[in-house]
This record gives C-alpha cells, sequence and structure tokens, in this order.
C-alpha cells in the first residue's frame, strides 16, 4: 500500500511538471498601465480624422439638412438631375480638393495600417508601449509616416521589416530611415506609384533612330553610329637613300594617322586604333 501510494502521487507531480513546463512556453504581453485620460486622449488622437469627418455630417444634418431637403423638393426633377451629374463629375475629375481628400484618405489608412503592422510585429518595449506616431504626410510616390521611438525602441527593432510594412500598407515598397539629428525619429516612406511609369521620356540623342524598330538596330550600328568619323589617311614615304656602291634601299613604315577633335584637342591614331598623340 505505501508503495503503490507513492508511485500515485509521484505521477501526480510529473504531470503537474508537465503541465508548467508547457505553459511557460506561452508568450505573454504585458499591457501598459495607463489612466482613463490618457487612454481617452490617445484614442482621439488616433481617430481624429474619423472624428472631424462624423462631426461635419453631424453638423450638415442637424443645422442645414432641412434647409438642402427643401431645396431639392422645391426644384424640379431634371434640375435635380443636373446637379447631382455636375457633382458628381466635379468629384471624379481631377481637381485640388479631390488630390486633398484622397491624399488624406489614404495617408488615415496608411497610419492604421503601420499602427497594425506594428502591433503584429510585436514592435514593443517591455512596458508594451508602440512607437508613437507622430504624422503622416503624402507625398508625389505615397505616404512619409514619422514614428518617435519610446525608451526601450530604436531604429534596429524595424530592420528587415521593410517588405512587412509595404505588404501591410497594400504599397510598392517601403523604405526605412533613422534621422540624423535624434535616433528616437524614424522615417517610413511608402511608395505606392512611380510618377515616371506613364510618362514616355524621348533622347535627343537619338533622332536617327528613335523611329525605327528594335529588330533593325543592332549592337553595331549603334556603335558605328556613336563611333568616330572616318578621317582621311596619310601615308609617308622616304626615297631610298644611296651610299657608295652599293644601293641600300630603307621602306620606312606607313603609318595611318586618323585625327579626331575631342574638346579642341586633337587626337591621332595609329593603324591599331592606338592613341599616338604623344609620339607626334
Amino acid at each position: 500500500m505505501p508503495k503503490s501510494t507513492r508511485k500515485r502521487s509521484s505521477g501526480r507531480v510529473s504531470g503537474r511538471r508537465g503541465r508548467g513546463s508547457a505553459t511557460s512556453a506561452v508568450e505573454t504581453i504585458t499591457r501598459p498601465s495607463q489612466s482613463l485620460p490618457v487612454v481617452i486622449l490617445l484614442s482621439v488622437w488616433r481617430w481624429r480624422w474619423e472624428l472631424i469627418v462624423l462631426a461635419l455630417v453631424a453638423y450638415i444634418v442637424i443645422a442645414h439638412g432641412a434647409a438642402v431637403s427643401g431645396y431639392f423638393e422645391s426644384n424640379p426633377l431634371w434640375l435635380n438631375a443636373l446637379l447631382i451629374i455636375v457633382l458628381s463629375g466635379w468629384i471624379f475629375t481631377d481637381n485640388l480638393v479631390r488630390r486633398f481628400a484622397r491624399n488624406r484618405i489614404w495617408c488615415v489608412i496608411t497610419r492604421h495600417r503601420v499602427r497594425a503592422c506594428l502591433t503584429e510585429m510585436r514592435t514593443l518595449n517591455w512596458s508594451g508601449n508602440l512607437p508613437f506616431i507622430v504624422g503622416c504626410f503624402s507625398t508625389r510616390t505615397g505616404q512619409v509616416i514619422w514614428l518617435f521611438m519610446r525608451p526601450g525602441l530604436s531604429a534596429e527593432d524595424l530592420e528587415n521589416k521593410a517588405e512587412t510594412l509595404a505588404s501591410a500598407c497594400w504599397a510598392r515598397t517601403a523604405v526605412i530611415t533613422r534621422s540624423t539629428r535624434n535616433a528616437a525619429l524614424v522615417r517610413i516612406d511608402i511608395d505606392r506609384r512611380d510618377p515616371l511609369s506613364k510618362q514616355h521620356i524621348v533622347s535627343p540623342l537619338l533622332n536617327d533612330t528613335s523611329d525605327m524598330p528594335e529588330a533593325a538596330v543592332a549592337e553595331d550600328a549603334v556603335m558605328a553610329f556613336l563611333g568616330p568619323e572616318p578621317a582621311s589617311e596619310g601615308t609617308t614615304d622616304q626615297p631610298p637613300a644611296k651610299s657608295g656602291s652599293g644601293e641600300t634601299r630603307t621602306r620606312t613604315a606607313k603609318t595611318k594617322t586618323t585625327a579626331a577633335v575631342n574638346d579642341g584637342n586633337t587626337v591621332v591614331l595609329g593603324v591599331n586604333g592606338e592613341d599616338v598623340s604623344d609620339y607626334v
């Protein structure tokens, strides 16, 4: 009896130890202990653009909703349809207001996506705080985001994370750079479009071959077009020298000279195309 009780108790202890070792492998994330006013202020800052839009819509509906509905009811149907068509055309055409609204919408989306990506990548300090997003601004190729790294975080925590951020933001590429003045400031450039992709640049240096098909322009033709112009060949022959009774002919080597002007300097080329200006 005592032996059996000891075996059972030892099995229970080993089972508890096994369960304890299994729970120790679970990752735990600490949450920052912030007061309620701080949480409210951070939430208002994070959702400020959404709150502004909701406030404007509520103001228009409450203050001017009756006037707008009365105006459309007093107008005939064709005039209301014409106003809707004009308003839709103004929204979908390229203008300053449309560009501003589109850029701000993408900035808001990018800021939320970057914050969600930082949360999923566990870019947190030991207190559980994420990097503070200072702001998101629009550029010609996309958006740029400025991060203020909390104590315990640095730009090294974002190394090799550019592709992950680009995938999270639905962008082409992402470039992460650290500020040279302050190590706590990190810049993330989100590139969504290439401004030169729709522009066809024609070089004036290829006027003779720009209209030709690519198959007709061979490498030899391009090199011949870019090579120097052929110059006249000069030959120098000396008469044979006579000495005493015997005649000895001395034939000088023929030297082909080609002169090409380059930046005001004369270059003399030999038979093999070597520069022999220093020997002439």
